[in-house]
């Protein structure tokens, strides 16, 4: 083989794996759900596609984005780098709830913007879920249905029964941070745990799942489905 064509191939591969690496880094990525933090929004075992360039754009393993030309909206779906001080260095995946400037507050897991409660609505009957605690296998769960309206966003949220929700005393979230909260009210380590997060630790807003598995194969009403709505 002379030397041109290996150079050429050597070229081609190059660019192929440089366009690989910019599609993933600034336009989209696959993330897995491996908790019920977000259910029954998104379920565990969810491959989800995330649109990088929603809000802005950042170099890998950068803490911030280099650049912004959007802002997160309540009731968004947004995946964000763990936290400081996170005792798992995973990405997260959360719901806006306030953004900021806004007041929020939680009452028995009801949310309360700026004074005002947001329309949430009990939904009667039985309510269960499959959960996979970390270590464990997959279990059937008993849950508190509600469905909330947030903006144009409407989407259910679970508690857990018997037991309280989980309160949040009106708090102010500052400019330039948004104040997020796990659907599944009862089993989310978000805003109540970590604080109000600064717009710059969001890679991105999540689209689509695109594939899922759970406890008996995979979950065939999960492909394609759009999780943002």
């Amino acid at each position: 083989m002379d030397r041109a064509k290996v150079m050429r191939e050597v070229r081609g591969w190059t660019l192929t794996i440089l366009a690989v690496l910019a599609f993933r880094t600034f336009l989209y990525e696959a993330v897995y759900i491996p908790s019920g933090s977000m259910l029954p929004t998104l379920e565990i075992g969810d491959y989800v596609i995330v649109e990088k360039w929603a809000y802005g754009a950042r170099l890998p393993f950068t803490p911030t984005a280099q650049a912004t030309w959007a802002t997160p909206k309540r009731g968004d779906i947004v995946v964000l780098l763990a936290p400081p001080g996170n005792p798992r260095d995973d990405d997260l995946i959360k719901r806006v709830v306030a953004v900021g400037g806004d007041t929020v507050e939680i009452v028995d897991g009801h949310l309360v913007l700026n004074g005002q409660p947001v329309p949430r609505e009990r939904i009667a009957g039985s309510c269960s879920y499959w959960d996979r605690p970390e270590g464990s296998g997959w279990r059937e769960e008993p849950c508190v249905d509600a469905v909330e309206q947030l903006g144009p966003h409407r989407y259910h949220t679970y508690c857990t029964p018997y037991q309280e929700c989980g309160d949040v005393p009106p708090q102010k979230v500052p400019e330039g941070t948004v104040w997020l909260a796990g659907d599944h009210r009862d089993h989310s380590a978000d805003s109540r745990v970590f604080g109000p997060v600064p717009v710059g630790r969001i890679k991105g807003r999540a689209w689509i799942a695109l594939a899922s598995w759970g406890p008996g194969g995979p979950r065939w009403n999960r492909l394609f489905h759009f999780v943002n709505h």
